[in-house]
């Protein structure tokens, strides 16, 4: 909604908006733009008169406001109607679904654009490091946006990415999340399902290979040009190392050398995922390359916090068990001789109701330390499920978490910092004890 904002003030129009928790990097933002934030939500603030209200999908009935609204028959309209109405309809849209990596994928795709020449419009759900700011009209016909499956209102409950016109549709990966919203895996792919079969057939779609959540989704029904990505050699786009260096294979054809500055396996993918997507529009393969390269991440996304000299300490937004794994392997990887010490805070409605707690615990599984947040809003006891595991120490504040950071040895350590809502307490924590 933050970056919906963005764009409609771009557009010409006044825009003030209203939320409880806002924090960087998108409220940094917002007042960089002069976009007013009124910290609540009391009906009061629909004295300014606005000619249209844009509902976002955290507001529900016998909401005060949301019931004057209904009352007194005020003209609203969903982020992503509103979105792909006035400004996805006359563009070439690019949309990037899936359980992980929408946000890297699509600002590598945004930032390979800008590289190649192009003024790319994009609306992100995080800050690419590239670029100022979440979401920009720009002025080329390309228009690169996160496709969320989550729903679009109180009054639509279908996926908000039934809204968005789309010339290239990616689908990174399918795994069960937002526990609130869906029953099952099934319900999802049910979803996903509703989009794939209104996409004109001329729609290019891109898919990992071998994934059966997708084949089984593409089984339901797809009439589109489908090609895949992955690591395999089988797959239409695929990435090999040759004489140590990287390439991508699309075909009989070797693109490049690539050398990113992301780090991990899930980045490979979401490096080729878009390497797909910007060949599927008739880019270039080398100068694709040459382009991905110069990314330089997006806030939040395992990014190094540059404030902590004597340590690797990265921010990472995860919020899933997979996630958590992806990020906690990559570090790893990346210093294979040096600890790692993971803050985590489980605050996603999935992570609290205890829906993939097994998948949860394990995902932890490859961490040296682990200091996870509990709140009283859990609906499964976290200290007994994490009770048998040697290093992992569940916190209930800011305090605590200082006071058992003191208990380890913290020479030579890596931390990453996992939550999906503010990182700072956790920084804070480190800047007293570091």
């Amino acid at each position: 909604m933050g970056s919906l904002a963005v764009l409609a003030k771009e557009s010409g129009h006044h825009v003030t908006g209203s939320d409880i928790n806002c924090y960087p990097p998108i409220s940094d933002q917002l007042d960089e733009m002069g976009i007013d934030v009124i910290p609540n939500y009391d009906v009061d603030q629909l004295k300014l008169s606005p000619d249209l209200i844009v509902i976002g999908n955290v507001m529900t009935r016998d909401m005060e406001i949301i019931e004057y609204i209904l009352n007194h028959g005020l003209i609203y309209t969903s982020g992503p109607e509103w979105l792909g109405k006035n400004i996805l309809a006359n563009r070439r849209v690019i949309s990037v679904a899936g359980t992980h990596g929408k946000t890297t994928t699509s600002s590598i795709i945004a930032s390979a654009l800008e590289e190649l020449g192009e003024d790319p419009g994009y609306l992100i759900g995080g800050v690419p490091i590239n670029f100022e700011a979440s979401a920009s009209l720009g002025s080329s016909p390309y228009f690169v946006i996160e496709a969320d499956e989550y729903d679009t209102a109180f009054f639509d409950k279908r996926s908000k990415f039934i809204h968005y016109p789309t010339e290239t549709f990616i689908i990174n990966n399918l795994e069960f999340d937002h526990a609130d919203i869906f029953k099952d895996l099934d319900q999802i792919k049910w979803h996903f399902h509703q989009l794939i079969r209104s996409l004109p057939s001329k729609t290019e779609v891109r898919v990992p290979i071998n994934d059966d959540n997708i084949s089984d989704l593409l089984d339901m029904g797809n009439w589109s040009s489908t090609k895949s990505f992955g690591m395999s050699d089988e797959a239409d786009y695929s990435i090999i190392s040759n004489n140590e260096n990287l390439h991508i294979k699309e075909g009989d054809v070797l693109h490049g050398n690539l050398s990113p500055k992301l780090f991990g396996k899930h980045n490979l993918m979401n490096i080729i995922s878009a390497f797909s997507a910007l060949r599927s529009i008739g880019f270039e393969g080398d100068k694709i390359l040459d382009a991905i390269n110069q990314f330089n991440g997006v806030k939040r996304r395992l990014q190094q916090l540059d404030q902590f000299i004597s340590h690797n300490v990265f921010d990472d937004f995860a919020h899933h068990p997979t996630a958590i794994k992806y990020g906690i392997n990559a570090i790893k990887e990346r210093f294979p001789d040096q600890k790692l010490c993971v803050l985590a805070e489980l605050a996603s409605n999935t992570m609290r109701k205890g829906t993939l707690k097994d998948e949860v615990v394990n995902s932890f599984s490859e961490a040296d330390y682990a200091f996870i947040s509990a709140s009283d809003d859990f609906e499964w006891d976290i200290e007994i499920e994490f009770g048998s595991h040697e290093g992992v120490h569940v916190v209930k504040s800011d305090q605590d978490l200082i006071n058992k950071l003191a208990s380890i040895d913290t020479d030579g350590l890596n931390f990453l910092i996992m939550t999906n809502k503010s990182s700072l307490p956790f920084i804070n924590a480190l800047e007293s004890r570091i």
